[in-house]
């Protein structure tokens, strides 16, 4: 895709460039976010105003990149199938996507009051009156599938590790809670981007932009912020870790002296110093976590991402 093409996109194209977008912050709900995802139970303020700065660049490149994609095809939206399209090269994240949407629609039968007999029939009998989402995503991919293995992962049962791990981080992450401590817990977990969906498209600046998400859209690109936000812990927590210096570890001199070479300036010398004993991750925790999936190298290069735009490899897809 041409990167000089005039962008359909008017105003919202950056973080620091966004007008109304900046009065509107999610740093409160990205700190409860964090907690439930395996920070420390008081996120440091710092380290989710960071987050919330890769989160929105992340999704306005996305938008950006979507929007253009829409007006190619002659569209008046951004749809669910332009974002489907910018994802068809990761297949865990679009597997991962494509589950989202089926319990998206698993949870709107519910809301409306279908049985669960009546659920299992449709998805016996391949029925798409109720499943809008499954059938936007399978009609798009039938459209642009040509070997077969982007609709084969309608019926993939495998496994997501990556969810599993955050499941298993969360089940030791309770162990040691009481009962007004697992309390928050549970609600920081059910805190999501899509719940404020007003707020987010405020956040997002959507009313600047000439071509506009619809509704799915949205709700995909609430999902994705928060999958980013889920990633940005998780690799944050691996980096943290190699930074602990391991008795007996002849490379833990070697992977602390390119972190510190990293982060040699005032800054992060106050960011990873004054909260160095901290259990909350810290912001140069989150520059090194970026840096290193940007770069492919070091112990995070398994997880990079398949595509990038202006330099920063995507997080959430």
């Amino acid at each position: 895709m041409n990167n000089t093409a005039a962008s359909p996109m008017s105003t919202a194209t950056s973080s620091s460039g966004r007008s109304t977008g900046k009065s509107v912050s999610f740093a409160a709900e990205l700190q409860s976010m964090m907690f439930s995802l395996g920070d420390a139970r008081r996120p440091l303020h710092e380290t989710a105003l960071l987050v919330e700065d890769v989160v929105h660049t992340q999704l306005i490149n996305l938008l950006q990149q979507a929007a253009e994609v829409s007006q190619l095809r002659g569209a008046r939206v951004i749809s669910a199938e332009d974002l489907l399209f910018l994802m068809r090269k990761d297949k865990k994240k679009l597997r991962r996507l494509l589950k989202y949407m089926f319990f998206r629609d698993y949870k709107s039968k519910i809301v409306k009051g279908i049985d669960e007999d009546d659920l299992l029939e449709d998805k016996l009998s391949g029925s798409n009156n109720a499943n809008k989402r499954q059938k936007i995503a399978q009609d798009f991919l039938n459209s642009i599938d040509q070997t077969g293995e982007l609709l084969a992962m309608f019926e993939d049962d495998e496994i997501d590790e990556v969810k599993q791990e955050r499941m298993e981080r969360a089940e030791r992450q309770t162990r040691i809670m009481d009962s007004a401590q697992y309390a928050e817990f549970c609600e920081s977990r059910q805190l999501s981007f899509s719940k404020k969906a007003s707020k987010f498209r405020d956040w997002l600046d959507c009313s600047s932009m000439e071509i506009k998400p619809n509704v799915v859209a949205m709700e995909i690109l609430a999902y994705l912020a928060y999958e980013t936000v889920a990633q940005l812990v998780d690799l944050a927590l691996l980096v943290r870790q190699d930074m602990v210096t391991k008795a007996g570890d002849p490379f833990s001199h070697a992977i602390s002296a390119t972190f510190i070479q990293y982060h040699n300036s005032a800054e992060s010398t106050a960011a990873c110093g004054v909260e160095a004993h901290s259990d909350a991750i810290q912001p140069c925790h989150i520059r090194e976590a970026v840096r290193r999936y940007g770069h492919k190298i070091g112990p995070l290069s398994p997880f990079t991402s398949a595509y990038r735009r202006n330099g920063m490899a995507f997080l959430a897809c």
